[in-house]
């Protein structure tokens, strides 16, 4: 038996990188279909869901978009996620936990739980689920407000379309199919993350476990009278210098990700939005002369002694990352940094490095080559706009929650509707209300000094 799998492992190497290989083609044609998700000022959107939406990851990561994206509109978002909700919980605190918050968009991101002990094999397995979707958007027209359907995301267990390590995730499919079908008949937008998602989890996963199997193995003595172990020690061997794969940090069954595979369901949600990626760009000469500037101001230009140094001031701000996770997140998805075009093109530098600072604290070292086809600024982890990023989503999670149960202010909100203590309610409302006015203070463009400058040979 061991011979056996382990001499199928050279073809399932070679299926998992050709997998990999088709990951760019898998996203454009997911995240073309979609109209782009437009938001105007006052809009209120109440994010409903499960255990995965109460996790306060992704949502708060979509909510920190939308605020730096759109600094002008005044935004509101309310998380509405609870463990283990299906459409019918959903249904029994629909009153005080969603239209209490008088939402103009609510969406509705479910589907984990609802798949239980359902068949995949049956044509109707989805049945249940999508009358309680009907209902939930004839409640939410109910308000006048506006529904937006997000498939469950996939279980993080290398299952991939067709091979499958859980019925959960399989029946996952079924279940997405069937909720795009009523996204078509009832006229509400439906943003499929389990199909893209799949692709690009499973084949990490794989990878992911071959590397620890092949750690495990590297171990292994001859006395430790394994069987089969001249076989694995072959494996192991084999699999020296393979792609190393990413942890999502997902829990022991996979169903919740951790802050890596929640940026990449986050990024999955924004781009089959088709939301605005133009964050802004700049185009200078070495002189200091301004060949372009689209969304930016840039002022008080010097040029000396082979330095150029300038102020911008941006209209709007890169998507907030937070450290935890993004230069992992980006590696496995670089999807994300293309949703925060935010650039920078000094063409014409004399050959050689140039350090990059912003506010007088150095942020990157660039080549000539580099900064004149175009510097995308939109991931950087230090300098001034990382740091004010880090805040923004700092507010965010005050007012949400974070991760590991973090209490936010929207849950003492929430509990006051539930009890109807119209005093806690008028309190927590009031806290709330604070949270967002520093917050929109918070995410108002600040003008940044740059200073490129040759580095020390």
């Amino acid at each position: 038996m061991v011979s056996t799998v382990v001499d199928s492992i050279p073809l399932l190497m070679k299926k998992i990188l050709l997998l990999l290989s088709l990951l760019a083609a898998i996203f454009g044609q997911a995240f073309a279909a979609q109209p782009a998700f437009a938001l105007k000022d006052n809009d209120t959107w109440v994010m409903a869901g499960d255990s995965i939406t109460a996790q306060r990851l992704h949502t708060n990561y979509i909510e920190a978009f939308f605020r730096t994206r759109y600094p002008q509109l005044h935004l509101h978002f309310r998380n509405s996620g609870v463990g283990g909700n299906r459409t019918g919980e959903i249904l029994n605190r629909f009153d005080y936990d969603v239209a209490a918050w008088k939402p103009t968009i609510v969406s509705i991101e479910l589907g984990m739980n609802d798949v239980g002990g359902a068949n995949p094999e049956s044509p109707d397995c989805a049945a249940g689920y999508i009358a309680g979707m009907k209902k939930l958007t004839d409640n939410i027209r109910a308000l006048n407000a506006r529904p937006l359907f997000i498939s469950s995301s996939p279980i993080d267990d290398g299952s991939v379309m067709g091979s499958w390590f859980s019925q959960r995730c399989r029946t996952i499919h079924p279940f997405t199919e069937a909720l795009k079908e009523l996204g078509q008949r009832e006229s509400v937008q439906v943003v499929d993350q389990y199909h893209p998602l799949l692709a690009l989890w499973g084949p990490n996963k794989t990878l992911f476990d071959a590397n620890a199997l092949a750690t495990r193995v590297r171990l292994l003595k001859p006395e430790n009278n394994i069987v089969g172990l001249k076989e694995l020690q072959s494996f192991a061997k084999s699999w020296e210098g393979k792609p190393a794969a990413i942890s999502l940090g997902s829990d022991g069954v996979g169903v919740h990700p951790g802050p890596v595979g929640q940026y990449t369901m986050a990024a999955s949600i924004l781009a089959a939005l088709d939301v605005d990626r133009e964050v802004s760009s700049a185009t200078l000469k070495p002189d200091g002369t301004i060949v372009a500037a689209k969304n930016c101001k840039i002022t008080d230009i010097v040029s000396k002694d082979g330095k150029l140094a300038f102020t911008r001031l941006d209209e709007r701000s890169p998507w907030p990352l937070s450290p935890d996770g993004l230069s992992a997140a980006t590696v496995l998805m670089p999807e994300i940094a293309d949703l925060s075009r935010y650039m920078l093109t000094v063409s014409g530098l004399p050959a050689g490095q140039y350090n990059i600072s912003m506010d007088g604290k150095p942020v990157a070292t660039l080549s000539n080559m580099e900064l004149s086809k175009g510097w995308n600024m939109g991931t950087l982890a230090k300098g001034s706009v990382a740091e004010r990023g880090g805040k923004i989503i700092s507010i965010i999670n005050e007012l949400q929650g974070g991760f590991l149960n973090q209490p936010g202010l929207n849950i003492n909100w929430r509990a006051a509707g539930k009890e109807k203590d119209q005093a806690k309610l008028a309190a927590a409302q009031k806290a709330i209300d604070e949270c967002e006015a520093k917050l929109q203070a918070a995410i108002q463009p600040v003008p940044i000094r740059f200073e490129i400058a040759p580095a020390a040979k």
